[in-house]
Protein backbone atom coordinates (compact mmCIF):
# COMPACT_ATOMS: atom_id res chain seq x y z
CA UNK A 1 0.00 0.00 0.00
CA UNK A 2 1.90 3.51 -1.37
CA UNK A 3 1.00 7.03 0.37
CA UNK A 4 -2.42 8.32 0.02
CA UNK A 5 -2.44 11.03 -2.57
CA UNK A 6 -3.23 14.55 -1.04
CA UNK A 7 -6.17 15.03 -1.79
CA UNK A 8 -7.80 11.60 -1.11
CA UNK A 9 -5.78 12.10 2.26
CA UNK A 10 -7.83 15.14 2.80
CA UNK A 11 -11.23 13.39 2.06
CA UNK A 12 -10.30 10.58 3.80
CA UNK A 13 -8.97 12.09 7.07
CA UNK A 14 -11.68 14.51 7.34
CA UNK A 15 -14.33 11.50 7.42
CA UNK A 16 -12.44 9.58 9.64
CA UNK A 17 -11.85 12.86 11.95
CA UNK A 18 -15.87 13.89 11.46
CA UNK A 19 -16.56 9.87 12.79
CA UNK A 20 -14.69 10.27 15.88
CA UNK A 21 -16.10 13.86 16.98
CA UNK A 22 -19.88 12.65 16.15
CA UNK A 23 -18.81 9.91 18.23
CA UNK A 24 -18.98 11.73 21.13
CA UNK A 25 -20.05 15.06 20.51
CA UNK A 26 -17.59 18.17 19.90
CA UNK A 27 -17.73 19.42 23.61
CA UNK A 28 -16.56 16.13 24.70
CA UNK A 29 -14.32 15.67 21.80
CA UNK A 30 -13.17 18.98 22.64
CA UNK A 31 -12.59 18.54 26.39
CA UNK A 32 -11.20 15.57 26.01
CA UNK A 33 -8.12 16.87 23.68
CA UNK A 34 -7.60 19.72 25.48
CA UNK A 35 -8.67 21.90 22.66
CA UNK A 36 -11.84 24.43 22.66
CA UNK A 37 -14.84 23.12 20.47
CA UNK A 38 -13.58 26.40 17.74
CA UNK A 39 -10.48 24.16 17.13
CA UNK A 40 -12.62 21.27 16.70
CA UNK A 41 -15.06 23.14 14.16
CA UNK A 42 -12.13 24.85 12.37
CA UNK A 43 -10.54 21.21 12.03
CA UNK A 44 -13.91 19.96 11.06
CA UNK A 45 -14.37 22.72 8.54
CA UNK A 46 -10.99 21.87 6.90
CA UNK A 47 -9.79 25.38 8.02
CA UNK A 48 -6.94 23.33 9.40
CA UNK A 49 -5.43 19.87 8.94
CA UNK A 50 -7.43 17.44 11.67
CA UNK A 51 -5.50 14.97 13.91
CA UNK A 52 -5.68 12.38 11.64
CA UNK A 53 -4.17 13.79 8.52
CA UNK A 54 -1.36 15.42 10.23
CA UNK A 55 -0.42 11.47 11.72
CA UNK A 56 -0.76 10.31 8.28
CA UNK A 57 1.40 12.71 6.86
CA UNK A 58 3.92 12.65 9.99
CA UNK A 59 4.17 9.09 9.22
CA UNK A 60 4.79 9.64 5.47
CA UNK A 61 7.66 12.52 6.16
CA UNK A 62 9.16 10.01 8.10
CA UNK A 63 11.98 6.59 7.78
CA UNK A 64 9.72 3.64 7.39
CA UNK A 65 10.68 2.05 10.07
CA UNK A 66 10.34 4.92 12.67
CA UNK A 67 6.94 5.23 11.20
CA UNK A 68 6.38 1.39 11.96
CA UNK A 69 7.41 2.12 15.47
CA UNK A 70 4.91 4.83 15.78
CA UNK A 71 2.03 3.32 14.49
CA UNK A 72 2.72 -0.15 16.47
CA UNK A 73 2.84 2.41 19.63
CA UNK A 74 -0.71 3.98 18.78
CA UNK A 75 -2.51 0.74 17.77
CA UNK A 76 -0.91 -0.61 21.77
CA UNK A 77 -2.46 1.98 23.14
CA UNK A 78 -5.67 1.63 21.23
CA UNK A 79 -5.60 -2.24 22.68
CA UNK A 80 -4.29 -4.24 19.71
CA UNK A 81 -0.88 -4.31 17.19
CA UNK A 82 0.02 -3.31 14.05
CA UNK A 83 0.91 -5.75 11.41
CA UNK A 84 2.62 -5.00 8.68
CA UNK A 85 2.10 -6.21 5.12
CA UNK A 86 5.13 -7.60 3.70
CA UNK A 87 3.46 -8.25 0.13
CA UNK A 88 5.79 -11.21 -1.06
CA UNK A 89 5.64 -14.62 0.91
CA UNK A 90 9.75 -15.00 1.00
CA UNK A 91 9.91 -11.68 2.57
CA UNK A 92 7.39 -12.42 5.18
CA UNK A 93 8.40 -15.37 5.63
CA UNK A 94 12.28 -14.58 6.37
CA UNK A 95 10.56 -11.43 8.52
CA UNK A 96 8.57 -13.70 10.88
CA UNK A 97 10.95 -16.19 11.11
CA UNK A 98 13.65 -13.21 12.20
CA UNK A 99 11.17 -11.36 14.51
CA UNK A 100 10.17 -15.17 16.23
CA UNK A 101 14.21 -15.79 16.76
CA UNK A 102 14.71 -12.54 18.25
CA UNK A 103 11.84 -12.82 20.55
CA UNK A 104 13.04 -16.22 21.79
CA UNK A 105 16.20 -14.83 22.57
CA UNK A 106 14.80 -11.80 24.65
CA UNK A 107 12.84 -14.09 26.78
CA UNK A 108 14.96 -16.75 26.69
CA UNK A 109 16.38 -15.10 30.23
CA UNK A 110 13.23 -16.34 31.99
CA UNK A 111 12.77 -12.00 32.89
CA UNK A 112 10.28 -10.49 30.57
CA UNK A 113 10.89 -6.62 30.70
CA UNK A 114 9.02 -4.40 28.41
CA UNK A 115 11.58 -4.59 25.88
CA UNK A 116 10.96 -8.19 25.38
CA UNK A 117 7.32 -7.68 24.94
CA UNK A 118 8.15 -5.23 22.08
CA UNK A 119 9.88 -8.41 20.83
CA UNK A 120 7.22 -10.65 21.29
CA UNK A 121 4.76 -8.16 19.88
CA UNK A 122 7.15 -7.70 16.64
CA UNK A 123 7.25 -11.48 16.66
CA UNK A 124 3.19 -12.12 16.96
CA UNK A 125 2.67 -9.24 14.05
CA UNK A 126 5.29 -10.91 11.83
CA UNK A 127 3.51 -14.34 12.03
CA UNK A 128 0.09 -12.59 11.25
CA UNK A 129 1.34 -10.95 8.78
CA UNK A 130 2.84 -13.80 7.10
CA UNK A 131 -0.48 -15.94 7.68
CA UNK A 132 -2.50 -13.07 5.52
CA UNK A 133 0.31 -12.79 3.03
CA UNK A 134 -0.23 -16.70 2.76
CA UNK A 135 -4.20 -16.48 2.47
CA UNK A 136 -3.47 -13.96 -0.06
CA UNK A 137 -1.87 -16.18 -2.19
CA UNK A 138 -4.29 -18.64 -1.84
CA UNK A 139 -7.15 -16.00 -3.32
CA UNK A 140 -8.15 -15.46 0.44
CA UNK A 141 -9.10 -18.97 0.86
CA UNK A 142 -8.23 -19.83 4.77
CA UNK A 143 -5.21 -22.30 5.20
CA UNK A 144 -6.20 -26.40 5.74
CA UNK A 145 -6.13 -26.80 9.70
CA UNK A 146 -5.97 -24.24 12.20
CA UNK A 147 -7.48 -21.07 11.67
CA UNK A 148 -5.69 -17.80 12.86
CA UNK A 149 -8.43 -14.85 12.64
CA UNK A 150 -7.63 -11.43 14.10
CA UNK A 151 -10.00 -9.13 15.49
CA UNK A 152 -10.71 -5.51 15.60
CA UNK A 153 -9.14 -3.17 17.70
CA UNK A 154 -11.53 -2.81 20.98
CA UNK A 155 -11.91 0.70 22.36
CA UNK A 156 -9.12 2.23 23.98
CA UNK A 157 -9.33 1.87 27.37
CA UNK A 158 -10.87 4.90 29.48
CA UNK A 159 -8.45 6.21 32.24
CA UNK A 160 -9.32 7.73 34.94
CA UNK A 161 -7.73 10.20 37.07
Amino acid sequence: MGPIEPDDLNVQSSQRFRRMVDSVGVKRFASDMELSTRQINRMLSGAQPNPVERIIRSLQCCEAEIGDETLSYICQEAGGYFVKEEGELDTAAATAVRESAEAIAAISDGEITEVDENEVREAISALIGLLRTVQDRRGGEPPRGLIVRTRPIAPAPTHSG
